[in-house]
């Protein structure tokens, strides 16, 4: 089916999964705002999407011959793997929690915007298809 698209269409299912997994961590974050000690968490993709999509043309790419070549760069969407990082910017309050509400209400409304307009683009993508579809009937 990425072939139908052009690939954005797993691009797309990747972000998409992405965005959830960062959800389910701001939600984590925000659950835990009044718990004692809690440390505030993130996820770290957003490089690595970015070299994925945009790729380099300036650098010379690594080519992994063997499977047991490790990998400098992300080649493809599918090679990017998030990594669970603690937010050390936070200042912890009295009780040594790291979570600020403000800004992880503001991080969870940007995620949610991000994987909304991610969504109605798949539903675009596929009426898109559908309108392919039914003019070849006429």
């Amino acid at each position: 089916m990425a072939d139908i698209f052009g690939g954005s269409f797993k691009s797309i299912s990747k972000v998409l999964d992405l965005c959830q997994l960062r959800h389910n961590i701001l939600t984590a974050n925000i659950a835990n705002a009044e718990t004692p000690h809690y440390k505030a968490y993130d996820l770290s993709f957003k490089n690595q999407l970015k070299e994925a999509l945009e790729g380099s043309d300036a650098e010379i790419r690594l080519v992994c011959t063997n499977p047991k070549h490790i990998s400098l760069q992300v080649q493809s969407i599918e090679d990017i793997k998030p990594q669970i990082v603690q937010i050390s910017s936070s200042i912890p309050g009295l009780d040594k929690n790291t979570v600020d509400i403000d800004y992880q209400m503001s991080q969870m409304a940007e995620n949610t915007m991000r994987y909304q307009v991610l969504v109605q683009t798949l539903v675009k993508k596929f009426a898109e298809l559908k309108t392919a579809i039914n003019e070849g009937r006429r």
